[in-house]
């Protein structure tokens, strides 16, 4: 086969065969091409790599490139369950007493079943309606999202960001019809936080805010962390050119320091008034 055909990774991962000359590349006409010498070597290459077969791979990849593909079979064809979709996502939502979502056109109690059961879960696919009142907190960390009430945002509805969003999350947070601020952001005040609410803005436009807690600098310089900030300082490039002055604000509040702060410490009792405003 052409040898122009074969991508990067392809090349890598076929690195070893090369080396010991079971594939090699020739001349061919102005390119160059990909030659089997030892056809059985190769063979048992695809079987330890593939194994429910070559062919099957080959169809799996594409189903992977045209459609979703199962993690299940992406386990079964390429021994990695990441190369595919678990489907449908899992979405958790907190709310105080009174609030409702709507899921594919039927009210959602989210206040009672956050009484009742702690927490409510909807299933979201790719063409899964949810309606949310407003305003919805998206918050990164597990015992912030318990406690959002506790943080001083305006909402009264939270959904559990796990971190970092999937795609699919950002694109049903894109598809709500709500007002300006109305998608409160709350995440670890960090390059990965940043980085987070910089995927949310291009999805959501001015319908979502960054929570910014009072006397935030403070909190920083008192509570923040250096690897916090250095393990992921690369994310801030290309920010200094962002039109959104919240990104400018707290990534120059980020880089004067140093540091990062996690969210959790708005909770503390020790960490002061709680409060804050979107912006």
């Amino acid at each position: 086969m052409p040898w122009s055909s074969v991508s990067a990774k392809q090349r890598d991962q076929l690195r070893s065969l090369r080396e010991t000359g079971v594939l090699t590349v020739e001349r061919a006409g102005a390119g160059r091409r990909l030659t089997v010498q030892d056809e059985e070597v190769v063979r048992r290459f695809a079987d330890a790599e593939y194994p429910a077969g070559l062919d099957a791979a080959r169809t799996a990849a594409e189903t992977k490139t045209d459609d979703h593909l199962a993690a299940s079979e992406a386990v079964a064809h390429f021994r990695d369950a990441k190369q595919g979709t678990a489907g449908d996502e899992v979405l958790l939502f907190r709310g105080l007493p009174g609030t409702t979502i709507t899921y594919e056109g039927a009210p959602l109690r989210i206040g009672r079943l956050t009484k009742v059961a702690g927490v409510a879960a909807v299933l979201l696919g790719p063409e899964t309606e949810i309606a949310v009142e407003a305003p919805l907190a998206i918050v990164e960390n597990r015992e912030a999202f318990l406690r959002f009430d506790e943080l001083g945002t305006a909402a009264r509805l939270a959904c559990f960001g796990r971190g970092r969003l999937s795609n699919q999350a950002l694109g049903w947070l894109g598809s709500l019809d709500v007002g300006r601020n109305a998608i409160c952001h709350c995440p670890d005040y960090d390059p990965v936080g940043l980085s987070e609410f910089q995927r949310l803005h291009d999805a959501c436009g001015e319908r979502v805010c960054l929570f910014w807690p009072d006397g935030l600098e403070a909190l920083l310089q008192q509570y923040g962390k250096a690897d916090l900030y250095e393990r992921n300082a690369s994310l801030l490039n290309g920010m200094d050119d962002s039109p959104h002055p919240t990104i400018e604000k707290l990534m120059v509040l980020l880089q004067k320091h140093g540091r990062g702060l996690e969210q959790e410490i708005l909770l503390s009792k020790n960490a002061g008034e709680k409060g804050g405003s979107p912006l």
